[in-house]
């Protein structure tokens, strides 16, 4: 590389020796330089979060994937306004975190199986994220700048701008970029109505200038490998599932009719982050009585009458990974003999949709399994008279799967040892159905988590009472005699 451009790279501050940088002895990133005054001392805000090795390794593996003359690059999620100077509280690319474990916004990825030369070393990863900022700390907290990204996540690294400087003058040596997602997709306009899409706005600017280069979008050896969970991550995965296991136990310890539905969505969410949760995976679903055939109902806002269901589909979040656990109880410790035969024709529609969960099977097998049992027992109530109308009461998948992201990324097409998956069957019957009016109202989902193993599966979330006895048992019990999930 010519040394024009390395000055380029380096501005008026030494960053790279040997294409890394250079670290005092006593690096901490609490002193002060008189130059900058002082800063809010940085911590990394996941201690429970994989090593730098695991990352490592991830991307290791992904550079075998990719040709001589290619690179991959994956940028962080961007801040999203809530509203004025107001941002919601920010969350990582799963693409980014999966490589790196950066929780910092305007940070990017490059990989280069050929190498970049820097600073006399050819380095096959680089990493840009930006130099902090001690006036915007004072405001906003401490922040992971290049020092601190080096020193944590042992990876080379460049300030944004250079690296962005260097990413331009990589691309005329390239015949093909993977972009793996672009931060945000597409922005519509307003006035006109017209939608800009960024790959194909990024994809004419490339052409333009870079008539040799293919630019793509996405890049599936990366999804293969999000999907087969690996050992360290079905560590975060269990203890996701274990708060929000053990919070959905403090929950049906404290319901009792006749409180509202933000108050029990208050006590659960509130007993996840006691329990070590970084925040929820999604947004709460807490629904009851007939806001329960609302499949993704959030508002939240109705009281909670005796002898109603309330169905709780929620998820902590734990270093990055999500739980997904649904379970639908009686608010009065007791299911109605309407309601308890509904819950039983879902749980049996579960039991067979797990028990069909091995390698090797069609993705969609657990889903027919408990379209099958749903059909018939909604029969037998009278409730269906033609079995082919069961999408009027389920209809939804029955399984997605689970990881960074709460509907995480991976194949539809088989299922293989390693995947980590959803059943969660559901019936819902809203009011004015083609049935008897004693259905109308009732809406119940029962979801657990299944892991695929090399000779069948393991059901996570097994420790969380799911049949209707368990429930009614625990309802009933005198509080401080009620187990933890375990």
């Amino acid at each position: 590389m010519h040394r024009h451009f390395l000055r380029l790279l380096m501005g008026s501050r030494v960053w790279l020796v040997a294409g890394f940088l250079l670290l005092p002895p006593a690096f901490s990133a609490q002193v002060p330089t008189e130059d900058e005054g002082w800063r809010p001392p940085y911590e990394y805000p996941y201690p429970d979060a994989l090593v730098p090795e695991v990352y490592a390794a991830r991307r290791s593996q992904l550079l075998r994937y990719l040709g001589p003359h290619s690179l991959l690059v994956v940028f962080a999620a961007e801040p999203k306004v809530r509203t004025g100077d107001v941002l919601y509280p920010y969350r990582q690319s799963s693409w980014l975190w999966y490589l790196t474990g950066v929780s910092e916004p305007d940070a990017a990825l490059l990989l280069s199986p050929k190498g970049v030369e820097l600073g006399g070393r050819r380095l096959q990863e680089l990493l840009g994220i930006p130099e902090r900022n001690p006036l915007r700390e004072r405001w906003n907290g401490a922040r992971m700048g290049p020092a601190e990204a080096e020193h944590l996540l042992r990876l080379p690294v460049l300030p944004r701008p250079q690296f962005d400087s260097l990413l331009q003058h990589l691309l005329p040596e390239l015949d093909t970029l993977y972009v793996v997602a672009y931060p945000t997709p597409g922005l519509r306009l307003p006035l006109s109505g017209r939608v800009l899409f960024a790959e194909r706005l990024e994809r004419e600017w490339a052409r333009e200038r870079f008539p040799q280069l293919v630019l793509r979008q996405g890049f599936p050896p990366l999804t293969r490998m999000r999907a087969a969970k690996d050992t360290h991550e079905l560590r975060l995965l269990r203890r996701a599932l274990t708060i929000t296991g053990e919070a959905l136990v403090s929950l049906w310890r404290q319901a009792r009719p006749g409180m509202g539905e933000w108050e029990l969505q208050a006590l659960l969410e509130a007993e996840m982050r006691r329990l070590g949760a970084d925040g929820t995976a999604f947004p709460t679903i807490l629904a009851s009585g007939p806001n329960a055939c609302i499949l993704h109902y959030t508002d939240a806002r109705r009281r909670i009458h005796q002898g109603e269901l309330v169905l709780v589909d929620c998820g902590a979040e734990y270093a990055g990974y999500a739980a997904d656990i649904t379970r639908t109880f009686p608010i009065s410790g007791h299911f109605t003999p309407e309601q308890r035969a509904l819950y039983q024709a879902v749980l049996e529609a579960q039991d067979s949709a797990i028990a069909a969960c091995r390698p090797g099977v069609p993705f969609r097998l657990p889903h027919w399994k408990a379209v099958a049992v749903l059909q018939k027992r909604l029969y037998e109530l009278g409730i269906l008279s033609d079995t082919s109308d069961i999408r009027r009461y389920f209809p939804h998948s029955t399984s997605h799967h689970l990881g960074l992201d709460v509907h995480d990324v991976g194949p539809l097409d088989t299922l293989r040892p390693g995947f980590v998956i959803t059943v969660e069957p559901g019936v819902y019957i809203p009011p004015g159905s083609p049935c008897e009016q004693r259905w109308w109202g009732i809406g119940i989902r029962i979801e657990d988590v299944v892991l695929i193993t090399d000779s069948g599966a393991e059901l996570l979330s097994a420790a969380l009472p799911r049949r209707a006895e368990e429930l009614e048992r625990l309802l009933r019990a005198d509080p401080r005699a009620v187990p933890k999930a375990r």
